[in-house]
């Protein structure tokens, strides 16, 4: 509970005196005067957010905006509580992530888990296991296989959050108060595997006896529940995070996430978000039907989404996971009555066609899906004409905007183009029409089915520019378009591309959509010294 309550009279946040006027970041506090809401600074910097924690029995805790939030704008920037390599990896630098090989690891002088520098093995991050090695297992570590996943390293992020008890109590607090789910990962069989690979073993092998089994499973569950995988780092790295771990699922989320260089995790808003609405996230791939994001959900997060996606059949209308009427007389789409199913009860749901109302069984249609997603699953994604293949073969069984069938478009929009040693300049016509279409056609999907989606979308707007500029290009050395025609499709590309800039601005360099972006900004100075120079050989009014 922050220092003033929502009711009752609005009062000074250092001197109690009545106040008027409000934080500008976090409509919460008052003040009554600009020098006291300077002296208040200090203290009131890291509680300044434009949303408060809520607590209710459906959703446990979650975050409310406490003002209306503007696309784009920064909810939330944030430092992990703690940090650590997946549990599946092969060895890597416990400083870095960066991953080793017999030739390249040093092992630290003090416990001897294998590092990359001796840079490293002094970073704060790697003094958990450190310390622990050294003054609780009394023995150096040793690590000899480099050329396969390593099952040591299963235990690593599990025991630096259990360094935090007495490292650090007030972190050690805050990690306890998340949701571990461990009555329902009981049933699991990842439950067991944590107790025998994590628990068991830091008990025995690093002599954790002051930590009961339960508790080191309950921060199993901590992890798995709440942890980011952290894209910055080659392996990716897993992170849980304070803030960031109270927002909600939706299939349909009004914010989303990137990372900083150095694993923090920014949270911004991708659409308008009103005073009262909840703050939510994607949990899962937003880009897969219902059916298998609520069963991944259910298997990693322990609960069935009932989100307004998942609620409706259509998913907005789009019919992202629609099949094509079995009737041969019928050109509909088939959806399940009932798409708030879950797993045990999918295949005895009917599948009703919206234009004849015909019915279906759950197996005839699963059976075309397994159908579709075993060719998928099996074919070269990274040849434009395989892909063109699959489009062709499999649109007449799925409705277009079909999640196979997007895939496929999503990989092929971006694989013209790359084939080619000179890029868009030696792809035919033909190809390039097709790319800009591909790109056009999942946006405008995106843009109503998941518009937070924003690098993907980022991406598309890059390509869909460039395309753009290509097709004005050509058409201007033909003789086909006056320089004031030409001027218009170059400012389409400069509104693509700076939508672009805009949606991937979060990313780091260090990702591929980071260096996106920088070439965003890049071709966007090119951009408009093209347009001055057909400016001022037109004479029109300057752009």
């Amino acid at each position: 509970m922050d220092r003033q309550g929502a009711m009752g009279p609005k009062t000074c946040a250092v001197c109690t005196e009545p106040a008027n006027q409000r934080c500008g970041g976090c409509h919460v506090i008052y003040y009554c005067c600009r020098d006291h809401q300077r002296l208040d600074w200090k203290g009131h910097r890291s509680r300044c957010k434009p949303f408060k924690v809520a607590d209710n029995k459906a959703l446990g805790r979650h975050l409310i905006a406490t003002r209306d939030i503007k696309v784009g704008e920064v909810i939330l920037d944030e430092q992990p509580l703690v940090a650590g390599p997946s549990q599946v990896t092969p060895p890597v630098c416990l400083g870095c992530y960066r991953i080793l090989t017999e030739q390249s690891a040093c092992a630290c002088l003090d416990c001897g888990w294998p590092m990359c520098s001796e840079d490293c093995a002094r970073t704060p991050a790697h003094r958990a296991e450190c310390d622990i090695t050294k003054l609780k297992k009394g023995s150096k570590v040793t690590v000899r296989n480099f050329l396969q996943p390593h099952p040591i390293y299963q235990c690593v992020t599990t025991l630096r959050c259990l360094y935090l008890r007495d490292s650090d109590p007030v972190k050690w607090e805050r990690l306890q108060s998340l949701e571990s789910h461990c009555e329902e990962r009981k049933k699991t069989r990842r439950y067991e595997d944590d107790r025998v690979t994590v628990a068991q073993f830091l008990r025995h092998f690093f002599h954790l006896q002051d930590f009961e089994q339960e508790e080191i499973l309950r921060v199993c569950g901590i992890l798995q529940v709440n942890g980011h995988e952290v894209p910055v780092t080659d392996p990716p790295h897993v992170a849980v995070y304070d803030q960031a771990s109270l927002l909600e699922h939706s299939c349909r989320p009004n914010c989303s996430k990137s990372f900083t260089p150095d694993g923090g995790l920014i949270i911004h808003a991708l659409e308008p978000i009103l005073k009262g609405q909840h703050l939510s996230i994607c949990y899962t791939d937003a880009l897969w039907g219902t059916a298998n994001r609520r069963h991944h959900l259910a298997e990693t997060k322990f609960f069935w989404c009932r989100c307004v996606r998942c609620a409706d059949p259509t998913e907005f209308g789009t019919y992202f996971s629609a099949v094509r009427c079995l009737s041969k007389t019928c050109d509909g789409y088939l959806v399940p009555e009932n798409s708030l199913l879950e797993d045990s009860d999918l295949g005895t749901t009917i599948w009703r066609c919206g234009r004849c109302s015909v019915s279906e069984t759950a197996p005839r249609v699963l059976s075309v899906l397994e159908r579709v997603g075993s060719a998928l699953s099996s074919m070269q994604k990274g040849d434009p004409r395989v892909c063109e293949h699959f489009l062709a073969q499999f649109s007449p069984e799925l409705h277009p905007n079909h999640y196979y069938l997007t895939d496929v478009r999503l990989a092929l929009a971006q694989l013209y183009g790359q084939t080619s040693d000179v890029g868009l300049v030696g792809i035919s016509d033909q190809d390039l029409s097709e790319k800009a279409s591909l790109c056009r056609q999942v946006l405008e999907l995106m843009n109503t089915l998941v518009p937070a989606e924003h690098r993907v979308r980022g991406v598309l707007m890059f390509e869909l520019h460039a395309a753009v500029a290509e097709v004005a290009r050509r058409a201007s050395n033909r003789g086909q378009l006056d320089p004031m025609a030409l001027r218009d499709s170059l400012l389409e590309s400069k509104r693509l591309l700076t939508e672009a800039s805009f949606l991937l601005s979060h990313e780091p360099e260090t990702l591929p959509e980071g260096k996106i972006a920088l070439q965003a900004r890049k071709n966007l100075t090119d951009l408009n010294t093209l347009l001055q120079n057909i400016h001022a050989s037109i004479g029109d009014s300057p752009l």
